[in-house]
């Protein structure tokens, strides 16, 4: 749901409804996180049981432009690199981070880890030796 800042008005519904990664339909998948782009009005929609991140173009509300990018199993939280160029999301079910190029607009990696990454938006620091980092725990 779409909806007006201050009054919480809603503005227009888009369903996410669409096929999981196992190939079988899914009504009602999750929507694991939702941020906006800093380098473009776009927010990055992460669909969980869907595994596909969307690229929403929100610059006019009634003819939204979306892209597509297909990922990994089970998608969960993520969050923003230095640059806050590259997106970090954690696909827990499938041991992988997807790193998604908001400039590009296309999955940059799919990254394997331990078992079971589950970050909350993970960690930015800089490092002494390799500079910026963002690094997440995992469960396993």
């Amino acid at each position: 749901v779409i909806m007006e800042g201050d009054t919480l008005k809603p503005l227009k519904i888009v369903g996410t409804r669409g096929m999981t990664v196992d190939g079988e339909y899914h009504p009602e998948p999750r929507e694991a996180s939702i941020v906006s782009s800093e380098i473009k009005p776009e927010w990055v929609i992460n669909i969980k049981e869907t595994g596909m991140i969307k690229l929403v173009d929100y610059s006019d509300i009634n003819n939204l432009k979306e892209t597509t990018i297909n990922s990994a199993k089970f998608l969960h939280d993520g969050g923003w690199d230095s640059t806050k160029r590259y997106f970090l999301v954690a696909a827990n079910a499938s041991h992988k981070i997807a790193v998604v190029d908001t400039k590009e607009g296309k999955l940059a990696a799919l990254v394997d880890t331990k078992k079971i990454p589950h970050p909350g938006r993970g960690a930015n620091f800089k490092h002494p030796k390799y500079g910026p980092v963002w690094a997440t725990g995992h469960l396993g």
